[in-house]
């Protein structure tokens, strides 16, 4: 399993794009099919003004997977190396939020920042059944959002998103992901706006690769650094019509910063092995509905992630092999293999 993940995964800085191409991973999941019946690519406005010299403000506006999402501070790279001191790229994104909030912070967080050009995307957050947003009613919001900020502004470009997938829990609680994304491809059809669709390159990985994708988004939802690297970056420049950029020179984590920081209960900005163990043995328990000490397929899904995971292939997932897949992820990050995970091996700005 160790090596599988050493193989596969591009957890260290020292590893550049030109490995990444060399191993075939970079760009292996995007759907060119789905990605040409849902995706305006070729370019934008926003690479267009910047190729005429333009200085533009650039606001990421969502939930967390924007918030604590490594994209945002990937795609300030890549601006920055193609086009030198023209973008301020401001995440206005704020973890918990759906397209409800967002209407209602959307003048302190967006409009006041006078943006040219910005990115929307709430449907992940929309789409949990016990928040009562219907597919009306977010459409209603996002629509909202759009009148407003053409209201401001009228040259101002908006690019609407859909995300990743849901695994376990958090997609359980989410039954109509994929049709709140489809609104969300609707809205950008009818109004003739960009829509850069991330959610086929997902669900083809989580298919087709789910021990991948579970590395990729260990938590069920939210994408780490290398997921980022390996399938949100390449669907966003092909989209957006960047040719070129080295978006591995970045190497904030943010969303391993933010799981880290709920092991760490003593706040001393450390990770023991143990701490690392036993937080996800946290997360089993959440997940074990009936209290047996074991994940049932009602309890854990989709069906191929569960198979996947159940490697005795006894029906059941044990606590071993759901431990399992997340031992190697602490070994890889721990560099110095002191059985510590501690500043200089994680919380990278």
């Amino acid at each position: 399993m160790l090596n599988y993940f050493k193989e596969n995964f591009a957890l260290k800085e020292k590893i550049n794009m030109a490995s990444l191409l060399a191993l075939g991973l970079i760009g292996t999941y995007i759907s060119v099919a789905n990605a040409a019946e849902a995706q305006q690519l070729g370019g934008c406005e926003m690479v267009k003004n910047l190729e005429a010299g333009k200085k533009l403000t650039v606001v990421s506006y969502g939930t967390s997977l924007t918030k604590v999402g490594a994209w945002s501070d990937q795609l300030r790279e890549v601006l920055e190396q193609n086009y030198p001191g023209q973008v301020t790229l401001i995440n206005s994104a704020q973890g918990g939020s759906n397209s409800a909030s967002g209407v209602k912070s959307f003048d302190e967080k967006v409009i006041q920042k006078s943006p040219d050009t910005v990115f929307i995307e709430f449907a992940i957050n929309d789409s949990v059944a016990a928040r009562n947003v219907s597919i009306e009613k977010a459409r209603e919001n996002l629509e909202d959002m759009i009148e407003r900020l053409l209201k401001s502004n009228p040259d101002c470009e908006i690019i609407l998103m859909t995300m990743n997938s849901a695994v376990a829990h958090h997609g359980a609680r989410r039954p109509d992901l994929a049709n709140y994304y489809q609104m969300y491809r609707d809205v950008a059809k009818q109004r003739g706006l960009q829509l850069i669709d991330h959610y086929p390159a997902w669900e083809k990985l989580l298919n087709e690769d789910p021990g991948r994708f579970i590395g990729y988004v260990p938590d069920g939802i939210h994408p780490v650094r290398e997921g980022t690297l390996e399938v949100i970056m390449p669907t966003m420049m092909r989209s957006l019509g960047l040719k070129k950029g080295k978006p591995e020179l970045n190497v904030s984590t943010p969303c391993w910063n933010y799981l880290f920081k709920s092991m760490d209960s003593k706040r001393t900005k450390q990770v023991s092995r143990e701490a690392f163990t036993s937080y996800w043995e946290s997360q089993f328990k959440k997940l074990d509905g009936n209290r047996d000490g074991t994940l049932q397929p009602s309890e854990y899904g989709p069906v191929v992630l569960f198979q996947h995971i159940d490697t005795d292939k006894d029906g059941m997932i044990q606590l071993e092999e759901y431990q399992a897949v997340y031992t190697p992820l602490f070994d890889l990050h721990d560099c110095n293999a002191d059985g510590v995970l501690d500043s200089s091996e994680i919380w990278k700005k």
